[in-house]
């Protein structure tokens, strides 16, 4: 089916230029491979179409953009750049499905993902078609995406048409009507086109803020908890975590400046590697004790990018009749990715990814199975981050690990990371006094001197109500009295 050809061709691939929901944003680079039949058709009707074109219009059209031609393992995509001043995208919209409408009921939607943000805007619909002969029919995926910036300065648009296995003519001419579409002459006057991109940005943002609150209502009825980066009740930095400085090293770089400079990682790969894709994890893992703030650390990464983050608890997706489970869990992951960049945290992992046996529940067999698609595979997206904890890695499946981009290890704190913990929740107290406290906390976690101190304040205030004491902050003693119950309480 493959056959060599001499000539180079310009290949899209997928880059993720702005971070934003469900679309593969093309950037287009220049590279030897093999062109198989189905382009090779594609290109031959494609170019015969355009000089119909050219001859129906001539010089009224000031250019008539390149069409590219891609493959990426089984899907096949063309696509053409147009200035979003000189059309109405709204029209090119009508007439690519339009044509796909033909095709007597074999045409079918499967969804439409719109997003917009920071100007730039972004729409993908996925479709099923039939294609062959009536004894003979194929069921094959496709998908367009529109993407470009609502600006004067930036107004280049592009329409990209995706499928599996091949197009058909019914494809092509669709494709060829929206080109059509996108490029023929117009009378109309610059304020009247510039109007018109208003009011498409203005419904654009609308639909987004749509999309993005029914999703977050699906989220919340299905007894998920999200952080929005807007909620300034609490403004998390890194201060706010003590101590683990290697490990806050090793997630800014992998992980944060990656969400925040994308296009800086992604020039470097394009110079490093034969194949050009994003290099952004999908999936990282957090291990260690309970307390040793693995959550509190995903929550300061949202904050930080300034993305959504959903905390996923198991029990919102276990359920005891057959199939619901994976169904509420891909049903959850679903709604997530609707809100653009977001980050999922899902705390004790061992519980649905452990090592896959005899004594592996089948529901959790059929969770992780899912789970493992959306990481890495077809299904995958990197505008979702997965970050998953547990206290016992070992007891991870093997598929799982191998998925994880980032291992990071967050032990018990160190004396000077305990001390620093006392620091935050007893200012008050003198260096010495916060070292004496730091060597009797020995093996405490984080979490565990927070209570400590959380503790000695309300038996401190109990005091100053009943006169017991005069001084208005708890004493050295009153930390030191909590700290010997805490450790005779799990001796």
């Amino acid at each position: 089916m493959f056959r060599k050809f001499m000539n180079i061709i310009t290949i899209p691939l997928i880059r993720y230029k702005k971070p934003i929901l469900g679309a593969s944003f093309i950037s287009l680079t220049t590279f030897y491979c093999i062109e198989d039949k189905n382009i090779l058709e594609a290109r031959k009707k494609i170019e015969q179409d355009i000089l119909k074109m050219k001859s129906q219009f001539g010089s009224e059209v000031d250019i008539y953009p390149e069409v590219k031609y891609g493959m990426k393992g089984n899907r096949y995509s063309i696509t053409f750049t147009a200035d979003q001043r000189k059309c109405d995208i709204f029209a090119l919209l009508v007439n690519i499905l339009s044509q796909l409408q033909k095709q007597d009921g074999s045409f079918k939607i499967k969804e439409v993902i719109s997003t917009f943000e920071n100007q730039t805007y972004s729409l993908q619909i996925d479709f099923e078609e039939s294609v062959g002969n009536p004894n003979n029919k194929i069921l094959t995926q496709g998908t367009i995406y529109i993407y470009g910036e609502m600006t004067n300065e930036k107004p280049s648009i592009q329409i990209i048409l995706e499928k599996t296995d091949q197009f058909s003519n019914v494809d092509l001419e669709a494709f060829m009507a929206c080109y059509v579409e996108a490029n023929k002459p117009r009378f109309l006057s610059h304020s009247k086109t510039i109007k018109n991109n208003q009011q498409v940005q203005t419904e654009m943002k609308q639909q987004q803020d749509m999309n993005s609150e029914k999703s977050l209502q699906e989220l919340e009825k299905a007894g998920v908890t999200i952080f929005m980066p807007e909620n300034k009740e609490r403004n998390l930095d890194w201060n706010y975590l003590a101590g683990y400085e290697k490990q806050k090293r090793d997630i800014e770089d992998t992980v944060l400046l990656a969400l925040q400079y994308p296009e800086i990682y992604e020039s470097l790969t394009a110079l490093t590697r034969v194949k050009n894709e994003p290099n952004r994890p999908k999936a990282i893992l957090f291990e260690g004790p309970p307390g040793t703030g693995k959550t509190t650390t995903a929550r300061i990464m949202a904050q930080q990018v300034q993305i959504p983050l959903v905390y996923l608890p198991i029990e919102s997706f276990m359920s005891k009749w057959y199939g619901e489970s994976e169904r509420q869990f891909a049903d959850i992951w679903k709604s997530c990715q609707k809100l653009g960049r977001v980050i999922i945290f899902i705390d004790e992992i061992d519980a649905i990814a452990q090592q896959r046996g005899g004594e592996m529940h089948e529901v959790s067999r059929r969770i992780l199975s899912t789970l493992l698609r959306k990481i890495d595979s077809f299904e995958s997206n990197t505008n979702v981050l997965l970050i998953c904890a547990t206290n016992r890695k070992q007891d991870l499946d093997a598929a799982m690990l191998s998925r994880i981009d980032l291992s990071v290890k967050f032990d018990l704190p160190d004396q000077k990371a305990r001390q620093d913990i006392f620091q935050r929740y007893a200012k008050h107290l003198t260096d010495k006094e916060r070292d004496i406290l730091s060597q009797l906390s020995n093996g405490m976690s984080g979490r565990n001197i927070s209570d400590i101190c959380k503790d000695a304040e309300r038996r401190w205030a109990a005091k100053l109500i009943r006169k017991e004491v005069t001084e208005q902050l708890p004493s050295l003693a009153q930390y030191k009295e909590t700290l010997t119950q805490r450790l005779n309480n799990f001796a």
